[in-house]
């Protein structure tokens, strides 16, 4: 028990919100919002397969805080905003649960020794401001790393891993594949099979792992295959691209599907579809 521990998470949308409820229990939970987001205590609540009630303290990105740790659990199109006021609150290193890979150059210099990636499998859907709804899955951390000490006795099935840039790499692979399939036809992670899209499925997952790096890319291909194949056959729930398009929020689809682009100064037909329809969506 380390309750007079402190940890603050930015961001509080599903992914913030599920954490700080896993976290509470055993720690001074602290959750940044952006500006105008309000202040003060707030009992949040999980369902699902990670269930639970916390109390934890909110507060705006503008404030002073200094916390034990830090977890960003922010868009990647906001880690650019966010880089300085995180690595403020803690004298640790900022463990990193940004969907997307390029995530480097948004951050800055400071990445390499500031930055502790971690990679959740698990589902979030945020009910409202106060609640949200989880799918199984893990979160995987680097053996040893601060993320398995903040984590380890939470709510969470906690995977420790020395791979930890082949799990980036094959999570990175199997968003870019499910989640503007998703986000283009409005179903589920298990509906999309049956809706024929194994097809379309396959072809971008063939295109995409060129993208990976070489000496990477054999072993994150096989991971995220088995990765993708649970997530259609097994798991019910709405991926984050297609929760955004539905709110109305700007999509991570360039740190996704779209980074195909950037890394190798080439088109690849169904790559650029998926992603110049996924941004004509949102």
């Amino acid at each position: 028990m380390q309750r007079n521990r402190s940890v603050i998470i930015w961001g509080d949308g599903s992914v913030g919100t599920g954490l700080a409820v896993a976290l509470s229990s055993n720690f001074n939970v602290l959750i940044a919002g952006p500006h105008g987001s309000g202040r003060g205590k707030m009992t949040l609540e999980s369902s699902g397969a990670f269930s639970g009630k916390g109390t934890v303290e909110k507060v705006e990105s503008g404030d002073r805080i200094h916390c034990d740790y830090c977890v960003v659990a922010l868009k990647a199109y906001d880690l650019a905003f966010a880089a300085k006021p995180a690595m403020d609150s803690s004298d640790d290193r900022c463990i990193c649960l940004t969907n997307g890979m390029g995530l480097e150059d948004e951050w800055g210099e400071s990445w390499r020794e500031r930055v502790e990636p971690a990679v959740l499998t698990a589902g979030f859907h945020l009910l409202d401001r106060y609640s949200v709804e989880t799918a199984e899955g893990d979160l995987i951390v680097t053996e040893g790393g601060r993320a398995a000490d903040l984590f380890r006795e939470s709510s969470l099935h906690v995977v420790p891993t020395f791979e930890m840039e082949i799990v980036r790499w094959s999570k990175w692979l199997t968003n870019s594949v499910i989640n503007p399939l998703g986000a283009l036809s409005l179903l589920r992670n298990n509906q999309l099979l049956q809706a024929g899209l194994g097809t379309a499925a396959d072809t971008l997952f063939t295109e995409l792992v060129g993208v990976i790096p070489e000496v990477h890319r054999d072993a994150a291909a096989a991971k995220a295959r088995e990765m993708m194949n649970f997530l259609l056959e097994s798991q019910p729930n709405m991926c984050s691209m297609l929760q955004d398009i539905i709110s109305g929020r700007r999509t991570e689809i360039d740190f996704l599907t779209g980074l195909y682009e950037k890394k190798l100064r080439e088109k690849f037909p169904t790559a650029s579809l998926v992603t110049d329809l996924i941004k004509s969506r949102a």
